[in-house]
């Protein structure tokens, strides 16, 4: 009976894909995908159109689970996230050519990356309009979803997560409590994954002169400066947000403060590459911390400047020789190929692919500046919820994280200690120490992920995969993952 149900389940699959939207051939794949992938359009809202692609498990789509991925930004395209990040397919050779990423998600589970909001990526508007804020994208991700279900109603009772980074801090969980009450349409949504989610802008503002200091970024005379000058003499405790606006002499000291990391990589303080620090690829780390730190009308002062996007030329002096650290614009130059943009059922009226947006960035209206409602909303639905972090990101840092966490005051499970490791492949040795992970009662679990930045999935994607699975399978995080 079981074999039958498979079977059936796999031929529903067949008759339910949209075969228009089936990517038949991939320009410049150096591999044979054993699995099936498609791209196109569905309607968030009446002039709202979000591109998605769509790649199914390469174990057994019939039955593995469905997960969403959103980039964040606000205003970054998710194809980001799936060619440099968690996807199958991850580019080389200054967008020639396309290799197996062996660490993808969709190893083991249907993997959705929706660029959105309309304007993001390939996504459009048909009435131009792009201006957008928190709860239009929640209703929008909620009704793309919806109609995504049209095309492949096969989906619509599997198990589905959603995951994201950066900015889906503030994505996931305004569309987790949408989820969360619309047991209709989605009866088996089980759970949320936020990697380096702005999840309180308050306290990543108020942890991340203390995270300098002990980086050793920040002197000492600095920093007891701004803990004399603006902090009563408590900097642990300081709101920032507020003495930055209306304590005397305060602004100018922590601008000074919050520009220690701008000379090396925020996203990753201990990552380097030998590659020009004005190369176009900056772009998107600029981009996002530009956002970050400006959505709340803080520090525009010492927000840093975009450059402009531009494609690699004749005169980039053989960048295939190049790291693969360093060929910045792989994803541009790929996804700007008019053979690709066709093969991915692009319209051929719609504007160069973009790896952030500046006009949806600028038109974008933050309207919460902290989750705690909406996890709680979650958490008491019964949805799991996992935050991860890049201990050395310091855009969206960690110690935010636990901060935010903590005012949760949700019950840790075990006794009072230090935090627990996790290790890749369940070894216990020294060099293969993933992080630390600490649970709550309710279903919520906190990991720090070992030497990686803002991109865990980039950075260390081995160990994203083996965390995604035991998120989504409910085991512990140091379980290795099948072979």
């Amino acid at each position: 009976m079981y074999q039958f149900l498979v079977a059936l389940s796999l031929i529903s699959s067949v008759l339910a894909a949209p075969a228009a939207d089936l990517v038949n051939n991939l320009p410049g794949l150096t591999f044979n995908p054993n699995f099936k992938h498609y791209s196109g359009y569905v309607q968030a809202a009446s002039t709202r159109y979000f591109h998605y692609w769509f790649t199914e498990s390469m174990r057994n789509p019939g039955t593995d689970p469905l997960v969403l991925w959103l980039n964040g930004g606000p205003g970054c395209s998710s194809l980001g996230g799936l060619i440099e990040e968690l996807g199958p397919f991850h580019v080389s050779n200054n967008g020639n050519s396309v290799y197996l990423n062996q660490w993808a998600w969709n190893t083991y589970a249907n993997v959705i990356f929706l660029e959105s909001p309309a304007g993001v990526g390939f996504s459009y508007s048909s009435d131009g309009n792009v201006t957008v804020n928190d709860d239009d994208v929640a209703n929008q991700n909620h009704n793309a979803l919806l109609d995504w279900y049209n095309k492949f109603p096969e989906y619509k009772g599997r198990d589905f997560y959603i995951t994201g980074e950066s900015y889906g801090g503030i994505y996931l969980p305004t569309l987790g409590v949408l989820l969360s009450k619309d047991k209709t349409n989605f009866p088996n949504f089980k759970g949320v994954a936020v990697g380096n989610g702005i999840i309180s802008f308050p306290w990543n503002d108020n942890t991340m002169i203390p995270l300098f200091y002990y980086h050793g970024l920040v002197r000492d005379e600095l920093y007891q400066n701004v803990k004399k000058t603006c902090c009563n003499g408590n900097i642990e405790t300081c709101d920032i947000d507020n003495v930055y606006d209306n304590t005397p002499g305060c602004k100018t000291i922590i601008n000074r403060a919050f520009s220690a990391a701008d000379d090396l990589d925020p996203y990753n303080l201990y990552d380097f590459c030998y590659l020009s620090p004005n190369g176009p690829g900056m772009n998107k780390k600029q981009f996002i911390k530009r956002m970050i730190r400006t959505k709340v009308n803080k520090r525009v002062e010492w927000a840093p400047k975009m450059r402009v996007k531009r494609a690699v030329t004749n005169n980039d002096a053989d960048n295939t020789t190049l790291p693969l650290c360093a060929q910045e614009d792989n994803t541009y130059n790929y996804l700007n190929r008019d053979d690709v943009r066709k093969a991915l059922h692009i319209p051929t009226s719609l504007p160069r692919w973009t790896d952030c947006s500046n006009s949806v960035g600028n038109h974008y209206h933050t309207i919460y500046d902290n989750m705690t409602q909406q996890v709680n909303t979650i958490l008491a639905a019964g949805i799991r919820m996992l935050f991860y972090n890049g201990d050395v990101d310091t855009v969206c840092n960690h110690v935010m994280n636990m901060k935010f966490l903590s005012d949760l005051n949700l019950s840790i499970l075990g006794t009072e200690k230090v935090n627990q490791l996790w290790h890749y492949q369940g070894e216990l040795k020294d060099v293969n120490v993933a992080g630390t992970h600490m649970s709550y009662k309710g279903g919520l679990d906190f990991l720090t992920v070992r030497g990686s930045g803002h991109f865990v999935p980039e950075d260390r994607p081995r160990e994203a995969l083996q965390m995604i699975y035991n998120f989504i399978n409910n085991k512990d995080y140091s379980t290795a993952v099948p072979g």
